[in-house]
């Protein structure tokens, strides 16, 4: 999440006058008192113009060790619409900015020929106990979209029109080169490098000496890796998932400012966590500041913790890192 100072005029939270076109987040205050107290909660409305629209509020409840959040909306008017929340209760927690967010990927939920002042159900959100711990003294922050802003098609196409997989094999038309630490070269296009890496957009200015000469040697990046990367940067994706070594992708994304890799490389090494790999991983999220990286860390070392017994753990020479490790596996009082 990049964006915490949120403007009040996308945020929806009591009766703050934020337009139903803008509306962008639901706030949520006192996040981790109410989860503790089952009972109904009003989140805030939306307005268009002077007029209200909708109204949001949310029902806690706790079943065994799980605590359910079951989001609702209020239309004022008589009608049909769609509204996309976030689609899943992985949370992403901002500590320094007291905010939690849950994700950014959306679903959506219609409503047909719903009658005036209408409860309808949305959805439901579900934490942990440790999720629930990791919100105390924050306000949670959940993704809306009023309408549909995404079209299928469009998005189909802009995929065909973005996959240019054919130019890995037959670079026609290349007009630089790239050789990696091993001594492998390989022909590529500068637009494509460019339009996906602020970095090499800035190496290939027309006066640095590698737009001139047409070459960057990557001296520390060695084939295997570097085939991955220009992999990603002329298909957006990677296929070979198992094989890539994510670790050596997450610092090499970061290094050249390759977001969708970076967050590519976030998202598998969060699924393949053991206790072999996990304090490695953690380190690894910390030195490039992986804040939900490293929260999927911490919970699954918490949950596994002889990982602190191994070899890797007894190498880390992070005192801020160790501190935050330890205060996290302790239970909050």
């Amino acid at each position: 999440m990049k964006d915490l100072d949120l403007p009040d005029s996308d945020v929806v939270f009591g009766y703050r006058a934020c337009q139903t076109s803008k509306a962008k987040w639901l706030c949520l205050d006192k996040i981790y008192q109410k989860l503790h107290r089952p009972n109904l909660h009003d989140i805030g409305g939306t307005y268009i113009e002077d007029l209200a629209d909708f109204w949001f509020v949310y029902q806690t409840e706790i079943v065994a060790d799980i605590h359910l959040l079951h989001l609702y909306v209020n239309n004022r008017s008589e009608g049909s619409f769609d509204i996309s929340v976030s689609g899943s209760s992985d949370l992403s927690i901002r500590k320094k900015h007291k905010k939690a967010f849950l994700s950014s990927t959306l679903k959506t939920y219609k409503f047909n020929n719903q009658s005036e002042l209408s409860q309808n159900y949305i959805t439901t959100y579900s934490f942990s106990t440790l999720d629930v711990e990791l919100l105390m003294d924050m306000k949670l922050y959940i993704p809306i979209l009023f309408g549909s802003d995404v079209n299928s098609e469009a998005v189909d196409k802009i995929t065909m029109d973005y996959d240019f997989k054919s130019l890995l094999t037959d670079p026609i038309g290349s007009d630089f080169v790239i050789e990696s630490a091993d001594g492998t070269k390989f022909d590529v296009h500068r637009i494509l490098l460019s339009a996906n890496s602020e970095v090499f957009k800035a190496m290939l200015k027309e006066n640095t000496a590698e737009s001139q000469n047409s070459y960057l040697k990557l001296i520390d990046i060695g084939k295997e890796d570097l085939q991955y990367i220009l992999e990603f940067i002329y298909t957006g994706t990677i296929e070979d998932i198992e094989n890539a070594n994510f670790l050596n992708l997450l610092t090499i994304s970061d290094r050249y400012n390759l977001t969708g890799l970076k967050e590519m490389s976030e998202h598998v090494l969060s699924g393949r966590l053991t206790e072999d790999n996990c304090i490695e991983t953690l380190a690894i999220a910390d030195l490039h500041n992986c804040e939900d990286l490293k929260l999927t860390v911490l919970k699954f070392i918490k949950s596994n913790k002889t990982a602190v017994y191994s070899d890797m753990f007894n190498e880390l020479n992070n005192v801020e890192l160790l501190r935050e490790l330890c205060q996290f596996l302790v239970p909050s009082s």
